[in-house]
């Protein structure tokens, strides 16, 4: 019985997903008269106490790609379809009302008075019952999944602030770093401007040595060519 069930789940939610990417249904303007009680009920498909209609949460969200939420919507139906509980209850009936075309005040009224005939147990109140449960289920889920997800990004933005913090004071340090050596640079650019003027003194002095030596050797030796001289005419 389980594996029919799983095996008629699966092609009913292969169908919703399909219906999930239509166009909203056309809403109905006028309300279809009730069936009497005793009326024949209308023909529903034989997989209509195992499919999973589509879910609508998306009334809050602006900002989010609509092709997002619908894809969003095909696992929102396979969690519901998880949570479905056996015997027929509010899903069947909301299965059968959308296996009809939508669902209408009229396809939800057929599908509750056909499937009364399946399950004697089936009554309005229950349909508020379980269909209730099934939205507190829901959101349940999405509760702890929604705390989870927020831990993560709590954890990334966490992330985000220890490396925003570690990269400025690396920023600070370069730029410290920066700035001496431009303060180096400034001194050194200085010093190759005054280099000339540095070693001009002991350069000038050099020179100034050398021309006097050489001054002072030409006068002695001239000195002395001219004591040469006397000394050939002695």
């Amino acid at each position: 019985m389980n594996e029919e069930k799983e095996k008629n789940s699966f092609g009913i939610l292969h169908s919703l997903k399909k219906l999930i990417f239509e166009d909203s249904p056309i809403q109905e303007t006028a309300t279809t008269p009730a069936p009497q009680a005793d009326s024949v009920p209308p023909p529903i498909p034989s997989s209509a106490a195992t499919k999973n209609p589509p879910v609508n949460l998306a009334n809050n969200i602006s900002n989010t790609p609509a092709t997002d939420v619908k894809q969003m919507k095909v696992k929102v139906l396979e969690m519901l379809e998880k949570l479905n509980e056996p015997g027929v209850d509010f899903f069947e009936v909301w299965n059968a009302a959308a296996e009809m075309g939508g669902v209408t005040e009229s396809n939800l009224r057929a599908a509750f008075t056909s499937l009364k005939y399946v399950d004697k147990t089936l009554t309005k109140e229950k349909l508020q019952t379980t269909g209730q449960r099934y939205a507190t289920e829901l959101r349940s889920v999405i509760e702890k999944e929604t705390s989870l997800k927020q831990q993560q990004k709590q954890q990334i933005e966490q992330g985000l602030v220890n490396e925003k913090a570690n990269l400025t004071s690396e920023i600070a340090q370069l730029e410290k770093e920066i700035e001496a050596l431009r303060s180096n640079l400034q001194q050194k650019q200085q010093a190759l401007q005054q280099i000339h003027s540095k070693y001009a003194p002991q350069l000038q002095d050099i020179d100034q040595k050398i021309a006097v030596g050489n001054a002072a050797v030409t006068e002695v030796v001239t000195d002395i060519q001219k004591a040469l001289l006397l000394i050939n005419n002695l």
